[in-house]
């Protein structure tokens, strides 16, 4: 039987489109991959078919899925999409298919044994974690205008966790979150609800601190660096506790936004 290849985009909608497409189709799960990329060895036998991204049909995959599944398991779906794993369209699908033909959908995730189930749930705790680290780790900085200013640059495509998260704690203030590696900004405005907006050509040299941020950036560095206990010093613990990646972005480990 003919294997199915669907190539869409890297993205919640990207993927969910394909998922709606398969299913328009009626291709047999098992038959069928999701994937973000082409492939660089074409697999023999296999139908490749390219996936436009539709709002529509994306939209009607994410109402079947919060309402057969829950929003707990809509959002351990998304997780899983978040993540970097190459196979990630694919196993959501197929753990899709499989919870929809049980009768308690959201019954799934404990069939541990199901090597799609499994490969999901390690997918959304990759990206969980990670979402969960930079929840403690991300560090705002004033810009001129009086906006928040926070860059990253996250494995996962966490960005829009993120937005949600930090326009929930800081509803009546202008905020930035930069994720530098997919160029991609969330942005939230005061008093409403974020967007994302992706900007090829952001130049980070642009950004300028507001008048006052340089010497509470100081502030801060002076109160790290004066409560730390330098006899119980322990780099090997600290970088499992804190990852040097995500120093490069921390107001604590750099000298100022422009460098």
């Amino acid at each position: 039987m003919e294997e199915h290849i669907l190539i869409c985009e890297d993205s919640l909608e990207g993927i969910f489109t394909a998922v709606y497409v398969a299913y328009e189709k009626r291709y047999r799960p098992e038959q069928t991959a999701i994937v973000t990329t082409e492939e660089g060895n074409m697999r023999l036998f296999a139908v490749y078919e390219h996936v436009l991204t539709d709002s529509v049909k994306s939209g009607k995959v994410m109402n079947t899925l919060r309402r057969r599944f829950g929003e707990e398991g809509f959002y351990k779906f998304c997780l899983a999409l978040a993540s970097t794993g190459e196979d990630k369209g694919t196993v959501v699908y197929r753990t899709i298919a499989r919870g929809l033909g049980l009768r308690r959908p959201f019954s799934v995730f404990d069939m541990h044994t199901d090597r799609n189930v499994d490969r999901t749930h390690k997918l959304k705790y990759q990206a969980w974690h990670e979402m969960h680290q930079l929840f403690g780790f991300v560090r705002f900085r004033e810009i001129q205008g009086g906006i928040l200013f926070s860059e990253i640059c996250p494995k996962n495509n966490v960005l829009p966790f993120l937005a949600d998260h930090f326009s929930d704690r800081f509803p009546a203030e202008h905020f930035l979150i930069y994720d530098k590696g997919r160029t991609l900004f969330a942005v939230h405005e005061a008093g409403r609800q974020w967007f994302l907006a992706q900007d090829l050509h952001f130049e980070r040299e642009g950004v300028k601190e507001s008048e006052t941020e340089a010497l509470y950036q100081e502030l801060f560095r002076h109160f790290c660096h004066k409560i730390a206990i330098e006899a119980r010093g322990n780099d090997a613990l600290q970088r499992g506790m804190l990852p040097l990646h995500f120093r490069l972005y921390m107001t604590e480990f750099t000298n100022s936004l422009s460098k």
